[in-house]
């Protein structure tokens, strides 16, 4: 009797260990998974707020990219001594919900003669303008920019001579928003012949 008394007090703790261990394993595998389980989602609720952040990021973005109509339009008033005076403007128009500045507009006036029309070697379907008649900065000298409001069809002006050998007038404008980022615009002109 002694003997399995003996027995029973060895047998016990050690049946209660091992029960115990088998309850801690289980519990501690238990507590992984649910840690897993977390992880993941935390991992998952991050993505979304950083894919909400990116939309509501490119939208606010978005609202901030100039949204501006170009329009260019010539008014030959009149020729004497073999230059017609010449008004170019550049409509501007902000489409957009913010102000935007500009310290570089550059206009280009290209000329054809009475040479015959050809399209531009490496540009082609796009003609041939040969000549250069002018080159300059809007934003005059002076200024350190030009501004559009929201809702605003700003008139940018330049008058310059034509001379009248030119028949026809190409008319390019740039708007420089970023640097390797333009706006442009470009139109053709007939110019006048006086009678």
């Amino acid at each position: 009797m002694e003997t399995v008394n003996l027995a029973a007090q060895f047998v016990t703790p050690l049946v209660v260990a091992i029960v115990g261990y088998f309850i801690t394993r289980q519990l501690k595998a238990q507590e992984e998974r649910s840690a897993l389980a977390r992880d993941r989602d935390r991992e998952e609720r991050e993505r979304q707020y950083a894919e909400e952040r990116e939309g509501k990021k490119d939208e606010l973005e978005r609202r901030h990219t100039p949204h501006i109509e170009l329009r260019l339009e010539a008014q030959f008033l009149g020729e004497r001594n073999g230059q017609v005076l010449t008004t170019i403007s550049v409509v501007a128009e902000n489409l957009g919900q913010v102000l935007h500045k500009f310290d570089k507009i550059t206009l280009r006036i290209r000329g054809i003669r009475d040479e015959p029309f050809e399209l531009w070697k490496g540009r082609e379907p796009q003609v041939l303008f040969p000549h250069n008649i002018l080159n300059t900065n809007l934003v005059p000298s002076e200024w350190n920019f030009i501004s559009i409001e929201p809702g605003v069809a700003q008139r940018i002006t330049q008058t310059t001579l034509i001379p009248t050998e030119y028949t026809y007038i190409l008319v390019y404008v740039e708007f420089e928003y970023k640097k390797y980022w333009p706006h442009t615009a470009e139109e053709v002109f007939a110019v006048p012949k006086a009678d």
